[in-house]
């Protein structure tokens, strides 16, 4: 594809007479128009007697039936000493059979039609789902709730998951940018911080089948469970289906577990080192607590966003990946979760011995982003935002995905549309305005991972080195 590209940007070159300057002045002359978001998908809504809520919607597209659930659960309520709970009992529900088949029978059964089923778990939602060819989708829905609701917790997959968990944990720091994802959050939100929690050996050894089969009596009631069908059906006849599988189902009320140590101000200014002597290459973090997504100034942040870090035309890129060829990689801005406030926070990995002067640079861009933000650069991050919403409900998947997660965290069905007409509106105003209440230069945690003996120039002195 590159290179039919080439001979199409020669082969232009040559007919229009223009020198390739020129040409690419004309290039970047060009305008095009705001894509055109997709037609809204028809959907079926309802809340069953029982407290389980039901999206349906039909695409007859193809002859394929695909199903997905979130369940209300995540790994901030594992129990202190027992983190990685979540994920495994998630893991074993699935693996570990259910009715009356056992883990094996169950995956021969899915294995023989084609069929498949999952299930997992993030910090604040568990999630569940599968994808049937419209005649194998009642025998693969009715394996589907067995896990649901009667799940048989085998020991052997148990400890198959543990050795899975362990093995996970002995691998996590052969990767630098994953020792810095992971220590990076710890700094942002505080290492004691449900949200920041990681699974540790011990952890894994902590948790029982008797831990497993409490989770799921606490998480799995009808009223935690939001789920959603789409594919080649009619929807009455899929919604009396369902209603017959799971309109019965009734599980006690067990209250959810109280969060503790949530406290979403942990963010100390600070500056910290993982020492990775094999490292060729530096990565570099830094940032503080950000906002959550129904935040009013969220709209605004994410058009800062665009112009400070995300994307090919912002100033991280142009500036220390372009100009300065600092970066391999380098990103910026507010990652907004729907639950919880997500950070604000910027990354590069750069050459070991440019390690410093890109530290410094990113410090910078961050500080004079509450500066002058020029019409350019405004129309371009407007533009980028409102254009990119068209891939956001390309498919069907996305859309009924979308709908579940606006439900599941109480935002309105409608928040896209809510979202587009918020970026429309920013000004450049607006920018230095919650760019200056929300962006802390003075109160970055700064994260450094990589061999410091190769770093071009010293660290400050007052620096923490942490042991991933």
């Amino acid at each position: 594809m590159g290179k039919k590209l080439s001979m199409f940007l020669l082969a232009a070159f040559l007919l229009s007479g223009c020198a390739p300057g020129k040409m690419a002045e004309r290039v970047d002359s060009l305008k095009f128009p705001s894509l055109e978001n997709p037609a809204p998908h028809a959907y079926v809504k309802e809340q069953l007697s029982n407290g389980l809520t039901l999206f349906l919607m039909e695409d007859h597209s193809l002859p394929l039936v695909s199903f997905h659930a979130m369940i209300r659960t995540g790994s901030v309520y594992d129990p202190e000493g027992q983190a990685g709970l979540a994920e495994m009992s998630m893991e074993v529900i699935r693996t570990g059979g259910a009715g009356g088949l056992t883990g094996d029978e169950t995956d021969e059964a899915l294995e023989k039609i084609g069929a498949g089923i999952s299930f997992g778990a993030g910090r604040d939602a568990g999630w569940a789902g599968g994808l049937a060819d419209r005649e194998n989708f009642a025998r693969v829905f009715s394996i589907f709730t067995g896990m649901l609701k009667s799940p048989r917790f085998e020991e052997a997959k148990i400890e198959l998951s543990k050795i899975r968990k362990n093995t996970e944990i002995s691998r996590r720091n052969d990767d630098i940018e994953e020792i810095a994802g992971r220590e990076f959050i710890k700094l942002v939100y505080g290492r004691e911080n449900p949200y920041a929690r990681t699974i540790e050996y011990e952890t894994v050894k902590a948790v029982t089948r008797n831990d497993m089969v409490k989770f799921h009596r606490t998480f799995f009631q009808p009223g935690n469970i939001i789920i959603g069908v789409w594919g080649d059906f009619e929807s009455g006849k899929m919604m009396e289906y369902i209603k017959e599988s799971l309109g019965t189902w009734t599980a006690g009320k067990t209250p959810l577990p109280p969060l503790s140590g949530t406290d979403f101000d942990a963010t100390q200014p600070s500056v910290n080192l993982v020492v990775k002597e094999d490292a060729t290459q530096s990565v570099i973090m830094m940032g503080h607590m950000g906002l959550r997504r129904d935040d009013p100034d969220y709209f605004t942040a994410l058009v800062i966003s665009r112009i400070l870090g995300a994307g090919w035309n912002s100033r991280f890129s142009r500036i220390l990946r372009q100009e300065k060829g600092l970066a391999y990689s380098a990103w910026a801005g507010f990652w907004g979760e729907f639950g919880y406030p997500g950070p604000f926070s910027a990354g590069v990995q750069t050459q070991a011995e440019r390690t410093t002067e890109a530290m410094e640079l990113m410090q910078e861009e961050i500080r004079l982003i509450s500066g002058k933000v020029t019409d350019e650069e405004l129309s371009v991050a407007k533009e980028g935002i409102i254009n990119s919403e068209v891939f956001w409900s390309d498919t069907t998947d996305k859309v009924m995905e979308r709908l579940m997660r606006y439900q599941y965290y109480g935002y309105p069905s409608d928040y896209p549309g809510k979202l587009l007409e918020g970026i429309k509106k920013v000004t450049k105003e607006d920018i230095s305005r919650v760019a200056k209440k929300n962006i802390f230069p003075d109160r970055l945690a700064i994260l450094i991972v990589g061999n410091p003996e190769k770093f071009g120039s010293p660290l400050p002195e007052k620096i923490n080195i942490i042991k991933p």
